[in-house]
């Protein structure tokens, strides 16, 4: 194990281990939590009992047979003797590869096996494991040659239990062809290797009963058709008494690593800190024959204590006794036994001083409420003896993470080193807590904001009712089983029903997005794994969002919301504010409700019913209050201040109060024109053109929280955008929609539907539609919430579709609803390829565009955090686990082909990044450019990374802007110069609602070296909201490649500056490879307001060449990068003598006590 990553991982575990110094800080750059209040993840400590100090330690491998099969399961404490469960997929060719052998069982109708010939078969052969079957449903396409498939057909069914003895159990037969005749027709090679030849193909998709039913471990599928070319097969589901039976690997867990070869293989645990042992104890299934124990302090230098090939095997235990000092323990394995594997299924190193886990404080009373966040919370992994610390929120893989059982799953490879299966399960937890004395004579109330995917909930051995959904909040009224002390709480948590089966990433795809997980929504589908995101394991299964009491007297109150109708001509709000209010009590209850927004206050009697639930509405009609109010409004980024108002309800029975309620409220309009042609949105009547980005997820393992948030959406912000799309709904947390208030983003809310290519439709309407009513009542509050979208590129189902609109209707009223995300009145479905910047402007569908991305490689600094030393350099398997794949939607190949013929072929990754910063800025600029011919608005794919990714993102997962940051915020200003790679034209955009006139277009033509060929100066009028031709600019012939400078003046300020590199040929760009290097002088001043440091800077280029690409990044004398940070301008351009002055902006909290600098670095130039 290479040493950087071993390094990176023990970093984590110091950074979890707490000092004075650090409460002050946050954890660390990439680290989530960030912010020590809001992480509530145990710490390490020693611990000198003499015990197993591997136990539950995380492990590296050299190769696993599958994805369940990890070397996390030789320290999970369980001890196994039998076969590990397998599988094994077969075709007349050879055994299936690991990526593609479950395709066929995983349940997406997509993803496919191609069976070649007239007379061919598929065979199952699982090990350890049977599947219960009386019929299988299959999806099937043949392709064959016509005029030839006239000799009948036979689909065959043939079971065995020993792999030697098949019995037919069950099969189809006919004379003709088999299925229908479909429109589509299949290429002759389905490798595509040679000139295709259309062929016509059946469509094979029915219900084959077994005349045997039983139980069996192997199964053939024997195909005969005359004249078949291929079988293009899809699906292959066992079936009993109607339903699916499990048949993949990953629901038989059992607790074995086995290797995926039988040559040298090596297996490591990384005990988290040196520890003194005196015995190694390994359990086998199959025993290396020959082969070392090795030990090491510092995953550098190694240490032979024992040799495999010496040590006696007993009943499958190998001890070694031996006394050591070491940090890692080591076995290198030479020689397999007959099985031609090894599989080891636990490991344990005895002896003193390895760490445990120590609860992190529980985070208590905040604003009223009693949070049950941290503490003493135990995790049961289903069918477990034993327990782990749990951390809460998180999900269960998490909690497995926080106390070292597995590796930093978002490092190089790591998320292949945890077990599919053992993450394949339900889990418990329990934790124990004394009721806040404040609540004594109150009504009290346990919470959940979010659980996945369902939940069974027990307190003192009652049962309290069930939460189902990821997006369903879970309210239990536990008055009556509450103790003073030593309450038990006992949530056994359920994984989604339909797991899926794991992507495997090559350098060549991703593959394929999605898969039947969605049948289970609403819940985290894109966890299934995606192009832009490793599937994770456990399928964010846990108590993933807070977990808290409340108290009241007997009445709630919940989910307000200000209506607010704003006239056109003056501007004057009148609110309709609401509140739910629900009686809790067996009598009836007369009460005084009353409101506020602001100064402005209101109040009403209310009676309820016993256990009634209502909305109570405060109508302007009945409030004069409420009516034509000079108020400050809330404006979207580019529009005006997004103001916030404090507002609130509360409950009086007499002078009693029973509950209240504190909330921020905009008041704003939401209206629309040509929803269904060409959608228009208005603010406050102001139309406002969408420009931001989609969000497929917050982060992969659920761990942002309030920092993170506030620092994402300010980075959305700082680049001019103005909208974020929660793409399929999949970030939930309240804290995205606070951002988004607090900084004026407006938010496109997306329902839990996938593209239907990527999945199934939801099996349960009812669970989806209560998870939706209770998800628009939650969020309805929030002044960001612009639009409700029901599906991803394409159409819910109609029963769907309809309930939507009535739930948003009902619940939300004012806001609009469309079904599609990229039909009807917007549009969609990409490029998602880096393309030249012209195609931009050629490929405007006239509309507002939800999707439109390509890769974006991170900086050098952020390669080595996201890559092992040995990935990092050349491109290869390592940079396709993090999405940099040369085929699939992303299309790598065509990122590289555009930098080979700019500049050639890099030298190593540090030039290479360097010089991808240069595709990054010109492709997301263009992609905005483009967009403004005609202001429909663009959303890209995407604007956020959910993990360490090199594809669709403007900050990449350290929270570090890249050139494509910069680009997208050039594009996005509001009144913006720029070039027209399409007309090339010079233009001038005002997407605001304000006329500027007599502005000045300073228009400059430069030579490479810096000479101003030409000059103009003209005067435009921006008018409102429109793109204005200025010049049209033409490069003399007599240059190869220069640079076209735009100013734009008003009134003698600088109010937009663009630069562009202009090439006659993108091979041209090389020749700035030969500029001379240039000189770089910086002055710098940091000073500190509170929490937060401010740095004025001033880059001067002292030489007589130009200097291209200045980066400035800042860090701290202790030569690490402080992040997150947002800087006024990056990556720019200097001519001969020119200067620039950049502000810095980063929090406190983020600087660990270091002093800040900046470093300067440039495409050919240096600082002095």
């Amino acid at each position: 194990m290479k040493k950087l990553l071993i390094t990176l991982v023990a970093m984590m575990f110091v950074n979890a281990i707490p000092t004075h110094a650090q409460r002050q800080t946050t954890r660390g750059i990439g680290v989530y939590p960030g912010r020590q209040s809001e992480s509530f993840a145990p710490t390490l400590r020693r611990n000198f009992d003499y015990r197993n100090t591997a136990l539950h330690r995380m492990v590296y491998h050299s190769s696993s047979l599958d994805a369940n099969l990890t070397g996390q399961l030789v320290t999970d404490g369980t001890v196994y003797r039998g076969e590990p469960c397998r599988l094994q997929v077969s075709m007349p060719d050879g055994v299936v590869a690991r990526r593609d052998a479950e395709k066929l069982l995983d349940g997406n109708v997509h993803t496919r096996l191609m069976v070649k010939g007239e007379d061919t078969f598929v065979q199952f052969d699982w090990t350890a494991m049977d599947v219960d079957i009386d019929a299988f449903d299959i999806l099937a396409e043949p392709v064959y040659q016509p005029g030839r498939g006239t000799g009948g057909y036979a689909i065959d069914f043939l079971a065995s239990n020993d792999g030697k003895t098949w019995t037919l159990v069950g099969g189809e037969r006919g004379d003709g062809m088999p299925g229908e005749p479909t429109r589509h027709t299949g290429s002759n090679d389905p490798n595509k290797q040679e000139d295709p030849v259309r062929l016509p193909m059946r469509l094979v998709k029915k219900q084959i009963p077994f005349s045997k039913p039983g139980r069996y471990s192997h199964l053939r599928i024997r195909l005969h058709m005359t004249g078949c070319t291929y079988w293009r097969f899809y699906e292959a589901r066992p079936i009993r008494h109607g339903r699916e039976q499990l048949a993949l690997p990953s629901s038989c867990y059992t607790s074995a690593w086995m290797s995926a070869g039988g040559a040298d293989e090596w297996l490591m645990v990384d005990l988290g800190t040196p520890v003194i042992a005196d015995r190694v104890v390994m359990h086998w299934i199959h025993p290396a024959r020959r082969g070392e124990i090795l030990v090491s302090k510092d995953g550098d230098q190694w240490q032979q204590i024992g040799d495999l090939g010496r040590i006696k095997v007993k009943g499958g235990v190998q001890t070694l006794r031996h006394h050591f000092t070491a940090r890692y323990v080591k076995l290198m394995m030479r020689q397999p036994d007959p099985s031609g594997h090894y599989a080891l299924s636990e490991l344990q190193v005895m002896g003193r001083g390895g760490l445990s886990a120590i609860p992190a404080e529980r985070q208590g009373m905040v604003h009223g409420r009693y949070y049950l966040n941290g503490g003493d919370w135990r995790l049961f992994r289903d069918g477990a003896a034993d327990s782990v610390l749990a951390t809460v929120p998180a999900t269960a893989l998490q909690s497995y993470i926080n106390i070292g059982a597995v590796p930093n799953t978002n490092h190089a490879d790591n998320l292949r080193m945890v077990s599919e299966s053992f993450f394949h399960s339900d889990f418990t937890y329990t934790t124990t807590f004394d009721a806040p004395a404040e609540y004594e004579g109150r009504h009290v109330f346990l919470n959940f904001d979010g659980i996945n995917w369902k939940a069974s909930v027990r307190l003192n051995g009652h049962d309290l009712g069930r939460i189902e959904g990821a997006f369903m909040r879970g309210r239990f009224d536990v008055t009556g089983c509450l103790l003073p002390t030593g309450n038990r709480l006992e949530v056994r948590v359920e994984r989604p029903a339909h797991f899926g089966a794991v992507k495997q990433k090559t350098t060549e795809s991703t593959d394929m997005n999605g898969g039947v997980l969605g049948a289970d929504n609403p819940t985290f589908h894109a966890s299934i794994g995606w192009d832009w995101m490793t599937s994770t394991p456990g399928r964010e299964t846990g108590i993933w969002n807070d977990v808290y009491l409340s108290a009241n007297g007997g009445v709630s109150l919940a989910d307000p919301l200000v209506d607010s109708r704003i006239d056109p001509a003056d501007s004057l709000a009148t609110m309709t504010p609401k509140v739910w209010v629900t009686n809790h009590r067996d009598t009836a209850v007369v009460a005084t409700l009353r409101g506020w927004i602001g100064a402005i206050a209101f109040a009403r009697q209310v009676t309820l019913q016993p256990r009634e639930s209502r909305e109570v509405t405060f109508s302007p009609d009945e409030f004069a209050q409420l009516q034509r109010q000079p108020m400050h409004l809330w404006w979207p980024v580019g529009y005006g201040k997004p103001h916030l108002y404090r507002a609130g309800f509360a409950l009086l029975e007499g002078s009693e109060q029973i509950d209240s309620l504190h909330y921020q409220v905009g008041i704003r309009q939401m209206t629309y024109k040509e929803m269904g042609t060409r959608l228009q949105f208005f603010v406050n009547h102001r139309r406002v053109v969408p420009l931001g980005g989609n969000w497929g997820f917050s982060e992969t393992n659920l761990c942002y929280r309030g920092r993170e948030y506030d620092r994402a959406v300010r980075y959305h912000k700082e680049m001019n955008f103005n909208m974020i799309r929660n793409w399929v709904g999949q970030t939930g947390d309240r804290e995205l929609y606070e951002a988004c208030d607090r900084h004026g983003l407006l938010l496109w809310q997306d329902f839990w539907l996938a593209n239907p290519w990527d999945g199934p439709d939801p099996y349960d309407n009812r669970l989806f539609m209560a998870n939706a009513e209770d998800y628009i009542r939650r969020i309805r509050r929030h002044a960001s919430i612009a639009i409700y979208v029901g599906r991803n590129e394409g159409y819910p189902p109609a029963e769907l579709d309809s309930a939507l609109r009535r739930q948003v209707d009902l619940l939300h009223p004012g806001l609009g609803y469309i079904s599609s995300s990229a039909d009807d009145g917007v549009s969609g479905h990409g490029p998602y390829r880096a393309v030249e910047a012209e195609e931009y402007f050629t490929s405007q569908s006239h509309r507002l565009h939800s999707e439109r991305g390509m890769p974006n490689i991170p900086t050098i600094e952020s390669l080595r955090r996201m890559l092992s030393p040995a990935d990092l350099w050349p491109i290869g398997e390592g940079w396709a686990q993090h999405d940099f794949t040369q085929k699939g939607a992303q299309r790598g190949s065509t990122f590289l082909d555009m930098m080979q013929r700019r500049f050639g072929p890099a030298a190593d990754a540090r030039q290479f990044a360097e010089w991808a910063q240069w595709i990054n800025y010109d492709g997301y600029r263009a992609m905005y450019e483009s967009a403004q011919q005609d202001r429909q608005g663009l959303l890209i794919w995407m604007s956020h990374p959910a993990w360490p990714s090199m594809v669709w993102q403007t900050y990449d997962y350290y929270l570090e802007p890249t050139a494509a940051y910069f680009g997208a915020r050039k594009a996005c200003e509001p009144l913006h110069i720029m070039y027209n790679a399409h007309t090339r034209k010079v233009q001038v955009v005002n997407i605001t609602p304000v006329t500027h006139c007599d502005m000045e277009a300073l228009i400059e033509t430069i030579d490479m070296r810096g000479r101003v060929i030409r000059t103009d100066s003209l005067w435009v009028d921006a008018y409102a909201d429109a793109t204005t031709d200025v010049a049209a600019v033409r490069m003399p012939d007599s240059l190869s490649v220069g640079y076209l400078r735009l100013r734009l003046y008003e009134r003698g300020y600088l109010r937009s500056d663009n630069f562009y590199v202009q090439a006659a040929s993108p091979e041209c760009y090389s020749a700035l490879k030969h500029l001379p290097v240039t000189r770089l002088t910086l002055r710098e001043k940091f000073s500190r307001q509170g929490d937060t440091w401010h740095g004025q800077l001033t880059v001067t280029n002292t030489s007589d060449t130009p200097t291209l690409m200045i980066r400035l990044c800042l860090k701290g004398d202790d030569g690490e990068q402080i992040l997150p940070v947002v800087y006024s301008d990056n990556y720019f351009a200097l001519m001969p003598g020119e200067s620039r002055d950049v502000t810095v902006e980063f929090a406190d909290e983020d600087r660990r006590d270091s002093q800040p600098h900046i470093e300067v670095s440039a495409f050919n130039g240096k600082a002095e």
